[in-house]
């Protein structure tokens, strides 16, 4: 098999995270090397879903997520199945970031990072969190569609918001099944 690209390690870790139940593979990256700075899309539309300065960030989720799987067993596998997922989506948009002209760097803050007292309570945390991140995904989309112009690197972050938002949902599905499990004992 081929390399996908120069970095092994991440191609790894996309077919891992690619073949599990905690995304949706059916729906694809889009080719990220047509992204162009100045063509209809501003890379500080997606600084507050990677810095870290509200509790729906990737960065606060793959924090969460990986503290709620140690701390809270029965939800252990669930947790962190859908944080490898977070930290590929934060991998993916650092380098969409920066294709777009934009700058990572900004110190990261977990002072939003919630994890529950009960695994019922960090299921409910991170559910409200996944669909606090599936909004802001829909309002990036909601951007491009009110302007009359149109680019290939508007098209890309359309396709690749629509990967997000389907990531997203998958994890929202399987954090609202795990409630209702917890919720009909």
């Amino acid at each position: 098999m081929a390399a996908k690209s120069r970095n092994l390690v991440d191609d790894l870790a996309s077919a891992m995270v690619e073949s599990m139940r905690y995304c949706d593979s059916s729906v694809d990256y889009p080719d990220f090397n047509k992204v162009k700075p100045d063509d209809g899309v501003i890379a500080e539309w997606f600084y507050p879903i990677i810095n870290g300065d509200n509790e729906f960030s990737e960065l606060s989720a793959i924090l969460m997520y990986t503290q709620q799987e140690a701390k809270f067993e029965d939800i252990g596998e669930l947790a962190l199945g859908i944080a490898l997922t977070e930290m590929k989506h934060y991998g993916k948009l650092n380098d969409f970031i920066k294709k777009l002209g934009g700058h990572i760097g900004k110190r990261y803050t977990s002072e939003h990072v919630q994890l529950g007292k009960t695994a019922l309570e960090a299921l409910r945390i991170a559910a409200d969190g996944e669909q606090k991140t599936i909004d802001f995904y829909e309002s990036i989309l909601d951007k491009l569609r009110s302007t009359e112009a149109a680019s290939t690197t508007m098209d890309i972050t359309a396709q690749f918001m629509n990967k997000m938002i389907s990531d997203e949902r998958v994890h929202l599905q399987l954090l609202n099944d795990k409630i209702s499990e917890y919720e009909t004992k």
